[in-house]
């Protein structure tokens, strides 16, 4: 089946977004079917104002519609993260293709409304609309099904939660569970909403109490070089920016590194997470979106309060002085991933969704 798949930019080097990540992987392990990916949205590096946005977007709609018109899919499969941004834009692509009678599976990737109780009018109209559609919807977890169930009176809601690739990790040991020094990692966009502020003032108090450790952020800064040459100054030779890391680089990176950080103020099911873990990274986290589908406080990870630097400090302390914990949570986090997040079983249940709704 020829199927159109929307996403940003899928070039690694280019961009982190866990859409362009989970879409790669989607491509590349269900040949199945036949993919044609339709850019939406921009690359990290991509830096323009309002209007230069909006001419882009407005471009890249007519775009949308010449290639809809012209060619015949078996399915349209929209990737919607519900942040402002993807709200207001994707709307008028999405309605564009079902005015057409075109199949669309609608595939919900968190964003700032997913939980979020007071909405923008402009945003609860959408959302209210899209969500009474008769496509179907995938959702990363069950608690993201029951709230839009609840909130929208949602038909055809199916859980899917994000997978990765996990060859490597699958031959993977950690052995450095002892090791004097603590290598943490944050993988992901450098940005206020995913708590880096909080990340700082913890790595902060860390190096004042003596803890012997070395913060590794791989990812952009979104903010104009303004939050890496911060951690820079403060943390010295206990930091190390990583760049965007891919392929081998990634995977060494993931190997050096004990545990994965992420104290983010809201989520969808991020795929750092699964694959930190898949190679034994413990995961010190925020209990937003699905994480906590995912990890277990004290179980496979620990769970840190949002937005208190405290809470992220007092984590790493505890992992620090109790390396038989460490070891333990770091045993339980790999087999977390490899004994629910299996990359066949993902795309079986992509295929029987996709069977269910192609045209």
């Amino acid at each position: 089946m020829k199927i159109i798949i929307t996403a940003p930019s899928l070039d690694t080097s280019q961009n982190v977004s866990g859409v362009s990540a989970v879409t790669n992987f989607i491509i590349n392990n269900n040949s199945s079917h036949y993919y044609e990916h339709f850019l939406q949205g921009r690359n990290d590096s991509e830096k323009e104002g309002t209007m230069g946005r909006l001419i882009r977007v407005v471009k890249n709609y007519v775009q949308w519609k010449n290639t809809i018109k012209k060619n015949k899919y078996g399915i349209i499969h929209y990737n919607y993260p519900l942040d402002t941004p993807s709200i207001l834009r994707d709307y008028f692509f999405m309605r564009f293709a079902k005015r057409r009678g075109e199949s669309i599976l609608i595939h919900i990737h968190g964003g700032l409304y997913l939980f979020k109780k007071g909405k923008p009018w402009i945003i609860r109209l959408i959302l209210n609309d899209v969500f009474s559609w008769s496509c179907p919807f995938i959702v990363l977890s069950e608690k993201e099904k029951s709230v839009i169930q609840q909130e929208y009176r949602t038909r055809n809601v199916y859980v899917l939660p994000n997978c990765v690739d996990l060859t490597d990790a699958s031959n993977y040991n950690r052995t450095n569970v002892q090791d004097k020094i603590l290598h943490i990692l944050y993988l992901g966009r450098v940005e206020p909403n995913k708590g880096v502020d909080y990340l700082l003032s913890a790595s902060e108090k860390l190096k004042a109490e003596g803890v012997k450790f070395v913060l590794h952020i791989a990812g952009r800064d979104q903010c104009k070089d303004y939050y890496i040459p911060l951690f820079q100054e403060s943390l010295k030779e206990s930091f190390v920016y990583e760049g965007i890391v891919t392929g081998h680089s990634k995977t060494e990176l993931l190997k050096k590194c004990q545990l994965f950080i992420l104290p983010s103020f809201y989520e969808g099911l991020p795929i750092s997470l699964l694959e930190a873990m898949s190679f034994g990274e413990v995961p010190i986290v925020t209990d937003v979106g699905s994480i906590g589908e995912v990890v277990k406080d004290r179980v496979n990870g620990i769970i840190v309060r949002t937005k208190d630097s405290d809470s992220i400090v007092d984590a790493i302390q505890q992992l620090n002085n109790d390396r038989s914990l460490l070891k333990n949570l770091s045993e339980r986090a790999k087999s977390t991933i490899m004994n629910n997040y299996s990359p066949d079983e993902y795309i079986s249940k992509l295929n029987v969704i996709y069977e269910s709704y192609k045209s």
